[in-house]
């Protein structure tokens, strides 16, 4: 049986008891912790979560107002060049093509708005998850204790536009890698995601409802 020294009366105290035999006083393996226990369970809560930036969606934007302004532009300077009878028939083509692309580039921005409002992006407290699909859904996470390391980029414009993307890098050899693109705040994310990560790899226990 293991046994320490009282440091009041300098006599040997089983670790098991909770006072010295001898003179009384607490003992101290009765009041010290056992190391490596695990802490209490932690319940899981939702710390953040967002979709990617529908900032991405300018360049659709910006696709409309140029086939608006360039191709009508464009059909009546080349109209000019042309005889009368030839300008008419010009002048309706230009208007039949902005009508065309006009129709192409709202159905891109169409589709992009569905993709982004289909992509959630959530962190708890206990793991990532990333949640895909328009018909069908398909939902990855991964375990705050299984990241390794993070990073986050941003190009010029999504500088501008102040957004980026967080990579996470796991020790699961089946998903090794999670990406969070085009993000509102990416360096605060990667940070919260960061001082989670090193909260949950302290050996604690988690609770999830699913």
């Amino acid at each position: 049986m293991p046994v320490i020294t009282c440091p009041d009366c300098g006599r040997d105290v089983s670790t098991l008891a909770t006072a010295c035999p001898h003179c009384g006083r607490p003992s101290p393996a009765g009041m010290t912790p056992i190391a490596g226990a695990p802490g209490p369970a932690r319940k899981e809560e939702t710390l953040w979560q967002g979709t990617p930036s529908m900032a991405l969606l300018a360049g659709h934007a910006a696709g409309i107002v140029l086939v608006l302004v360039a191709v009508p532009l464009l059909t009546r300077f080349f109209a000019s060049t042309m005889p009368d009878y030839r300008a008419a028939g010009m002048v309706r083509v230009g208007w039949f093509a902005t009508a065309a692309l006009l129709v192409i580039q709202f159905a891109a921005l169409l589709i992009a708005w569905i993709r982004l409002r289909s992509t959630m992006y959530r962190v708890t407290n206990q793991r990532v998850i990333v949640e895909q699909g328009v018909f069908s859904k398909r939902v990855d996470e991964i375990d705050l204790r299984y990241i390794d390391d993070s990073t986050f980029t941003q190009s010029l414009v999504e500088r501008i536009l102040g957004i980026g993307s967080v990579t996470l890098m796991s020790s699961d050899t089946n998903t090794p890698r999670y990406g969070l693109r085009s993000i509102r705040d990416p360096r605060g994310v990667r940070e919260l995601i960061r001082a989670q990560a090193y909260q949950a790899s302290q050996r604690q226990i988690f609770t999830r409802a699913t």
